[in-house]
């Protein structure tokens, strides 16, 4: 039985819970007033659930209806059918080209190749060059572990983003899919049962150790340069469709021509498919989306001030990025039940609330509260890295009209998930 209602007890009845880094509110929206809560002023780490706050702070400065714009330029002058100069594609951070959550973003390398035909130009003179000037790149975030970034959910922002950054590694053919210049395979330790794959931040080398299985081996790892990733394949693509391109590294040209404009999904779709999936590069992504062209850091000022601004107290609140893998970042449930119930106006309260997968339904949130009373009328961002689990979110009534706000950040955990997700299903079907 949870012991929610016990004076001086723990709102959460979990074996192994650090009851002294947990901190949990449950917050009446029709009486303002918190119906439990603990350690609500702890500075602890949030996990995930800084995506909700990357979310709410793009739907306060931007439209749900804006997109990322990626130009492609050819650089140099056309005579004829051949353009004497390069193809120039401005990345600037967009996380979706080639996503395979979003088919919508597809085709990104047929449509250029299209947009060149029907301009006339079959032959380039120069290059395919990737050109991200325009993002400002400072290497991952301070708190990311080492060993993430070898893994997709890992994968840094870059100014050019493709296939999601990610790509399949097979040995011992040593074959990737989708190709991936430059990638140097190594393979250690071949004896050895016990296997291993490792990349250090910036680096191109793929370290494997071990034995490699009769049948096989392969999984999906980060790529190290995305950039290199499009250029290939738009190249390639170029060439297969009868466009000849002769590679040479041509100085800038005197002309510029538009040739080709890739959109992104909306902001709220892009928005949407992260909070559901948790996916971390695409939540660094939107974080930039604060302040296009300038540093992480300066979209992280950004976001601070939309909540001060509101009168939000950011007390305890650290942010190193907009996805939360970061072990530096630091919040209070304070602040994320202040800021929930924030965007709760009619401007955007819809539509954030939508971002959030629905308990036995979406998401991170499929299997959780499964035929439960919770199940359709609690919707919640989930967070987890090793000894982090949390929560924040809502709970609706039968109209569909949230009545109150969840918020639990669980540090230093020494029980099973399950235990904790039945503690606040316990805490959570008492108090409704």
């Amino acid at each position: 039985m949870c012991s929610g209602f016990v004076a001086g007890a723990f709102p959460l009845d979990v074996k192994g819970l650090d009851t002294a880094r947990t901190a949990v509110m449950v917050y009446d929206l029709t009486f303002n007033r918190p119906v439990v809560q603990a350690n609500v002023d702890k500075p602890l780490i949030p996990a995930s659930i800084m995506k909700s706050v990357t979310a709410a702070s793009v739907l306060n400065l931007a439209d749900s209806y804006e997109r990322f714009m990626t130009p492609v330029i050819a650089d140099g002058v056309i005579e004829g059918n051949v353009l004497h100069g390069n193809i120039v594609i401005k990345a600037s951070g967009d996380p979706t080209i080639e996503s395979e959550h979003f088919p919508e973003a597809c085709h990104f390398a047929d449509s250029i190749a299209a947009s060149l035909l029907a301009a006339g130009i079959s032959r380039i003179d120069g290059s395919v060059i990737v050109d991200e000037s325009g993002f400002i790149h400072t290497g991952t975030p301070q708190g990311w572990m080492k060993e993430d970034l070898t893994w997709p959910y890992g994968t840094d922002l870059h100014g050019a983003n493709f296939r999601d950054n990610k790509f399949i590694l097979r040995l011992p053919s040593r074959t990737t899919e989708p190709h991936v210049p430059g990638l140097d395979i190594r393979h250690i330790n071949q004896g050895a049962r016990a296997r291993s794959v490792k990349r250090q931040d910036g680096s191109s080398t793929v370290t494997f150790s071990g034995r490699i299985p009769p049948k096989g081996w392969s999984d999906r790892l980060s790529t190290p340069d995305p950039g290199k990733v499009m250029q290939h394949e738009v190249t390639e693509t170029l060439r297969k469709s009868g466009i000849e391109i002769g590679g040479g590294n041509l100085s800038r040209g005197t002309g510029s021509t538009l040739i080709y404009t890739h959109f992104s999904p909306t902001f709220d779709s892009i928005l949407r498919s992260l909070m559901h999936r948790s996916d971390n590069m695409m939540a660094e992504g939107m974080l930039r989306a604060l302040r296009p062209g300038a540093s992480r850091d300066d979209a992280i000022a950004e976001e601070l001030k939309i909540w001060t601004d509101k009168g939000i107290s950011t007390k305890g609140l650290s942010i190193e990025d907009g996805s939360g893998l970061s072990r530096n970042d630091r919040m209070t449930a304070a602040f994320m039940t202040e800021m929930l119930r924030s965007m709760l106006g009619p401007e955007y309260g819809r539509d954030y609330i939508s971002l959030f997968p629905v308990a036995g339904r979406d998401g991170t949130m499929k299997r959780t509260f499964v035929d439960t009373p919770l199940e359709g009328s609690v919707a919640l961002k989930t967070g987890s890295m090793k000894g982090v689990r949390s929560f924040a979110g809502y709970r609706f009534d039968e109209s569909g009209t949230p009545t109150h706000v969840i918020v639990v950040i669980a540090n230093g955990l020494r029980c099973k998930p399950a235990d904790l997700k039945k503690g606040l299903e316990s805490l959570l079907l008492e108090i409704f």
